[in-house]
């Protein structure tokens, strides 16, 4: 691909991307934009219908309370003359008109109603729930909505008379749901194309339209009135009719628990933003039209120039100089790009002799520095051999010679009265107890100055820590000493567990002999497993903390001075550490093990052994 190509097709994508971002940006900004103003208009809109209904109800409400606190209007009348009178001129002249007004006696009975009709006047509604609400004090107007013979659904609003404080009667106002009335405005009239609503109440059940059945379980319309219910004014999205519908609505409240919802399509009220959209992408793909015709353009002036200073390039990559008498052509940033094209070539060339020369004499002086590095290091390891091992054998012959001394007295007193059975008997403890220590002596010199070996593999810690406390129990007993475990049920990871348990025995057997109560705790921290150890003895002076880990170190009077450096040695080769301090609970030492947790699977643990476990 040339660089014409390239340059052509680099520049119609970055013309074509910033196009596409800003149009899609403007699209999409627009169409939020719209979308929002869609569903606050749709808020809007519910809100001042919801607002009408309210305002007619409460003119309603105000004008049944002012004929309730008329003095002529009493249920308790012998003569109902004068109330029909005063019902008939409220009929005419006010609000009602368009709205039956019933007169009630205090036991229901309806003694006359405005207009009048057949299916009020005379009839008794003492055993209905509204008016038993009324007559219980329940405070008016109040808003029920019922099915009446003749009329359908009808919305009651019923207002208690009172005279000195003496239930005499209701006045009722009756509106038939299903004829043209004072809802039908708001719900009905004048609705935008495509636009459906209904008036709930506080259950969720449809009050108008009067043949509107109750919305189905989980569908759009069953949220939305369900939403409506909850008394606040809102707009929400869902499924109806088997397509996308914006809801709005918003309660009326004045003395009712009715609500207002409106459902408006979105592919009726997106139309607009479809027609918008369709715009914005005809200029859209003008502009990458116009883009891509002016990078080409753009691509074939810069081209030119470029592919002499590419060559150029080309030779200096080579190494080649770049000739003096080499033409001008082109315009003067050109000509001052290729002048400093060559002073390039010549300071590269210069400086890649400078790298060279520097990198000879440093690769001289590390092989000088490591020649040195090493001669040091095979010295100082040399000379620790030699002092472990002179401090090693000086410390085997003293412990051989002092023991092969007591060997020595005993034989030779046995073999001097052999018939003593009684001495004999006291010796032969003295002699098996020597060569004991003898044995212990050796193998802790052994084990130090080998190099240790580490076998990993699964390993229950919980098990590790009650086996090593096993193989010290008949010493703890003879000491009198009381130890004490606080250890999970399981803590697994891969370890060596003998050389683990070892370390673990010596430890514990190094606060037995120090103390009288001994705390040993078992616990998982950031990654690790911690064991530690504390007892209540004297703990550890100055001079002991400062060569606690030497070899042959002790402040046993029969110690060697190994178990605590071997220790060392062998929870240093698993990537831990053992830590000293004073027990802040017992006051006395307190040794710290840090083993590094891996994870193991249950499957992996080696299955329970009764052999008793290597120390």
């Amino acid at each position: 691909m040339t660089l014409r190509t390239e340059l052509s097709l680099v520049l119609s994508s970055l013309l074509a991307l910033s196009i596409g971002l800003a149009g899609g940006t403007a699209i999409y900004q627009s169409r939020s934009s719209m979308r929002r103003e869609l569903i606050t208009e749709q808020q809007l809109f519910a809100e001042n219908r919801a607002f009408a209904l309210r305002d007619n109800f409460e003119i309603l409400e105000d004008e049944l309370k002012r004929l309730a606190l008329l003095p002529g209007m009493n249920g308790g009348d012998a003569d109902f003359l004068r109330e029909e009178q005063v019902l008939a001129g409220a009929h005419e002249n006010s609000v009602l008109y368009n709205t039956a007004v019933l007169l009630m006696t205090a036991d229901g009975k309806c003694v006359s109603s405005v207009p009048d009709r057949p299916e009020f006047r005379g009839q008794t509604f003492g055993d209905r729930p509204w008016f038993a609400a009324a007559r219980g004090g329940a405070s008016g107007p109040l808003f029920r909505v019922t099915d009446e013979p003749g009329l359908g659904r009808t919305l009651k609003i019923v207002q208690p008379l009172e005279r000195d404080k003496r239930f005499t009667g209701a006045l009722v106002g009756v509106i038939a749901l299903a004829e043209d009335n004072l809802i039908a405005p708001a719900l009905h009239d004048n609705l935008p194309h495509d636009t459906d609503a209904v008036l709930v109440d506080e259950t969720g059940q449809i009050i108008y339209p009067p043949d509107r059945e109750r919305a189905a379980e989980g569908s759009g319309w069953a949220e939305a009135i369900a939403a409506a219910t909850r008394g606040a004014s809102g707009t929400l999205t869902a499924e109806a009719d088997g397509q996308k519908t914006l809801f709005a609505f918003s309660p009326v409240r004045a003395a009712t628990p009715y609500a207002v919802v409106f459902s408006r399509p979105w592919r009726t009220l997106t139309a607009n933003l479809e027609q918008q959209g369709i715009a914005l992408g005809g200029i859209l793909l003008f502009g990458l039209v116009l883009a891509s015709i002016a990078s080409v353009l753009l691509a074939g002036y810069l081209a030119r120039p470029l592919q002499a200073l590419a060559s150029g390039a080309t030779r200096i990559a080579r190494g080649e100089p770049v000739p003096a008498s080499a033409p001008r052509a082109g315009t003067e940033e050109i000509a001052a790009l290729r002048g400093a094209f060559a002073d390039m070539e010549r300071s590269i060339r210069q400086r890649d002799q400078e790298l060279r020369d520097a990198a000879g004499l440093l690769e001289q002086r590390v092989r000088d520095r490591t020649a040195e590095l090493t001669t040091t290091q095979a010295a100082l390891v040399d000379a620790e051999r030699f002092a472990a091992m002179g401090k090693t054998s000086a410390a085997i012959a003293h412990e051989l010679k002092n023991s092969l001394n007591g060997l020595g007295m005993a034989v030779e007193l046995i073999a001097h009265d052999p018939a003593n059975q009684a001495r004999v008997a006291r010796l032969r403890p003295q002699v098996a107890s020597e060569i004991a220590r003898l044995r212990d002596v050796v193998d802790s010199l052994l084990s130090f100055s080998r190099s240790p070996r580490i076998d990993r593999a699964p390993a229950d810690l919980s098990l590790v820590v009650a086996r090593a406390l096993g193989l010290l129990a008949e010493l703890a007993v003879e000491r009198g000493a009381e130890i004490t475990v606080h250890a999970p049920p399981s803590l697994r990871t891969r370890c060596d567990a003998h050389k683990v348990q070892g370390v673990i025995v010596n430890l514990v057997k190094n606060a037995i002999e120090a103390g009288k109560t001994v705390d040993v705790t078992l616990r998982a921290s950031a990654g690790e497993a911690i064991v530690e150890v504390a007892d209540d003895g004297p703990g550890l002076s100055a001079e002991a903390r400062g060569h606690l880990f030497e070899p042959f170190f002790t402040t046993k009077p029969n110690g060697t001075g190994l178990g605590l450096p071997t220790s060392r040695r062998f929870i240093e080769a698993h990537g831990g550490r053992i830590e000293a301090e004073t027990s802040a609970g017992l006051g006395g030492a307190l040794f710290r093990l840090r083993l590094p947790l891996e994870a193991v699977d249950a499957a992996e643990l080696p299955a329970p052994t009764t052999e008793a476990p290597r120390a």
